[in-house]
């Protein structure tokens, strides 16, 4: 009987352990897809406008907003991919708390630089 319950009490630690694992990378994944989402919404905005200047901002989102408990980083810089072809780079970077791990997201676009 003894044994049993030593036996019971190792599968449910263990099916305790693998529920909460799987409960933390749904909640990583979630917040990856929610950053990866909006940067792509955000990015194809900025390839809509007719003229993007050359800067780079940051902040953080209002408590809130949708994305609070992110902030952000967006640099648009010039780029001579090959000579005499100027284009501009639009990057934007998501970085959020998970746990004690920082984690962050980056893409970017290039668009006309005139």
């Amino acid at each position: 009987m003894l044994v049993a319950m030593a036996l019971l009490s190792v599968t449910l630690l263990t099916l305790y352990q693998a529920y909460s694992s799987n409960l933390y990378l749904v909640q990583a994944n979630r917040s990856t897809w929610k950053a990866m989402i909006y940067v792509n919404n955000e990015l194809m905005a900025w390839e809509r406008r007719p003229k993007v200047s050359v800067s780079v901002s940051q902040g953080e989102f209002a408590a809130d907003d949708a994305m609070a408990g992110y902030s952000w980083l967006r640099e648009i810089k010039d780029e001579e991919p090959i000579p005499g072809v100027t284009v501009r780079k639009v990057e934007l970077v998501l970085t959020w708390q998970d746990g004690m791990a920082q984690r962050s997201y980056r893409s970017h676009i290039y668009v006309s630089a005139n």
